[in-house]
C-alpha cells in the first residue's frame, strides 16, 4: 500500500486549520500530520516531520508567510502551497512568497455551502497531490526575501532581421492526440499578412506550476526600451492575475499590465493574460479576450500562441516554462510552422517538466534551455529581428 501524502497546515486560525483538515482528509491518500499557528512553530514542525507538502498562510503573528517560506526554502526545501485571501495585503505578499520558492497559490475557503465546499475540496486535493510529486530545490537567496532582481542585461538592437526556418511536415498527431483546431475559423487578410511581414516581434511566454518565479526572472532581465511585445499566459488561481502583474512590474523595467479587450499590443510592454479568458492577438495586434469553451484550461497557452503565430508569423517567439500537462505544446508547434522561434525550459530547472517535455516530444521546441539562460537568448533573438536601437 502506498504511503499517504503527508501535509502540514500553517494558519493562525484554528478554525481554518479544522476546515482544511476536513476538506483534505476526505481523500484517504492525504494525511494531515501537523498544524502550526505561526511561522516559527511551522519551521520547527517541518524540520522535524519532513512533510511532503506545506499549506502556508500569508499573514501570521511572530513570522509571516514570506519570512517562513524564505527560511524553509533555504534550509529545508519543501513544496509549499500558499493559502491566501484576495485582500490586497495578502496578494502582495503571496507573490513575494512565490518568488521565494513557493510553488502555487489557492484562495482560502470562504463559502460554507455544500456545493462550493465540494469544489474547493476537489481543487485543494488536486493541488496538494500535484505538489507532492515536485522535487524542490534549495533557494539560498530566499534569506534575502527574494527582493533582489536578477542582473539586468542591457543591449542595443542594431542587427538586421533574421528569418527562422519553418518546420517542414510536422507531425500533427502524436500518441492519439490531435492539435486542437482553435483557430479554424480565422481567415487570412491583408492586415494580418502585413503584420506578419513587418513591424515588431512578439514573445508569448506560457507557464503553470512553479512559473511565476521563472517568469519574474526572465522579465526582470529584459532591458528598458526592449523592442518586442511580451505576452505572459500563466495558469494561476482565479482572482490573482492583477496581483501577479503588479508584482512582476516591481522588478521589470517594462510596464506590466493585465490585458483588456481591444488593447493594442506594442513593443516595450508586457501583457498578462487575465484569468477566465483566453488572450488572442488579432490583425493589427489588437487584443481579443475570449471566454468560449474551447479547451479545459483557461487562459490557454495553446490558444494564445496559435493566435499570435497566425498574425505575427516569423516575428513570433514562443517560450514554454514549467508546468503540468500539455498546454502550449501545440501552440509552440504552430509558432515553429509559421517560421517563428521556440524555447522550452529544461528539466533540471523546471519544477514540473510536463509542458516543456510535451513540446519537446512533439518536435515543437527549437531550443531547450535552463531558466537562467532564457532571457539572454530572447534578447539575442529580438536583436536579430529588429533594427531599433534602445538605451540600456
Amino acid at each position: 500500500m502506498l504511503r499517504p501524502i503527508r501535509v502540514v497546515i500553517v494558519d493562525d486560525s484554528t478554525l481554518m486549520q479544522r476546515v482544511l483538515t476536513g476538506l483534505l482528509e476526505q481523500d484517504t491518500a492525504i494525511q494531515i500530520i501537523g498544524t502550526a499557528s505561526n511561522g516559527r512553530d511551522a519551521i520547527a514542525l517541518v524540520e522535524r516531520l519532513r512533510p511532503d507538502v506545506v499549506i502556508m498562510d500569508v499573514h501570521m503573528p511572530i513570522m509571516d508567510g514570506l519570512e517562513t517560506t524564505a527560511h524553509l526554502m533555504a534550509t529545508c526545501p519543501t513544496p509549499i502551497l500558499v493559502l491566501t485571501a484576495l485582500a490586497q495585503y495578502d496578494v502582495d505578499i503571496t507573490f513575494k512568497m512565490l518568488g521565494a520558492g513557493a510553488l502555487d497559490v489557492v484562495e482560502k475557503p470562504r463559502d460554507d455551502k455544500p456545493l462550493a465546499l465540494a469544489r474547493q475540496s476537489h481543487d485543494l486535493i488536486r493541488r496538494v497531490k500535484l505538489l507532492a510529486r515536485v522535487k524542490v530545490v534549495r533557494h539560498l537567496r530566499g534569506r534575502k526575501r527574494s527582493e533582489e532582481a536578477e542582473p539586468h542585461i542591457g543591449t542595443r538592437f542594431t542587427s538586421p532581421a533574421l528569418t527562422n526556418p519553418a518546420v517542414t511536415n510536422p507531425a500533427l498527431q502524436r500518441r492519439g492526440h490531435e492539435a486542437p483546431a482553435v483557430l479554424a475559423e480565422r481567415r487570412p487578410n491583408a492586415a494580418a499578412n502585413a503584420t506578419r511581414d513587418s513591424g515588431f516581434p512578439v514573445l508569448i511566454i506560457g507557464a503553470s506550476t512553479g512559473g511565476p518565479r521563472v517568469v519574474n526572472q526572465i522579465l526582470s532581465s529584459l532591458p528598458s526600451g526592449f523592442p518586442a511585445a511580451v505576452v505572459v499566459v500563466q495558469h494561476i488561481a482565479e482572482g490573482f492575475s492583477a496581483g501577479m502583474a503588479e508584482w512582476l512590474g516591481l522588478g521589470c523595467r517594462l510596464p506590466v499590465v493585465v490585458a483588456t479587450e481591444h488593447l493594442v499590443v506594442k513593443p516595450g510592454q508586457v501583457l498578462i493574460a487575465p484569468d477566465r479568458s483566453d488572450l488572442l492577438l488579432e490583425a493589427g495586434g489588437i487584443v481579443h479576450l475570449s471566454k468560449s469553451a474551447l479547451l479545459l484550461q483557461r487562459p490557454s497557452i495553446d490558444v494564445a500562441m496559435q493566435a499570435a503565430a497566425a498574425v505575427f508569423g516569423r516575428r513570433c517567439t514562443g517560450v514554454l516554462l514549467t508546468g503540468m500537462g500539455r498546454d502550449g505544446a501545440y501552440g509552440m508547434l504552430t509558432v515553429r510552422r509559421a517560421g517563428g522561434h521556440t524555447i522550452a525550459q529544461d528539466q533540471d530547472s523546471s519544477a514540473i517538466f510536463g509542458m516543456p517535455k510535451a513540446a519537446i516530444e512533439l518536435g515543437a521546441a527549437a531550443e531547450v534551455l535552463p531558466a537562467a539562460q532564457i532571457a539572454g537568448r530572447l534578447i539575442e533573438l529580438v536583436r536579430t529581428t529588429t533594427a531599433t536601437p534602445i538605451s540600456k
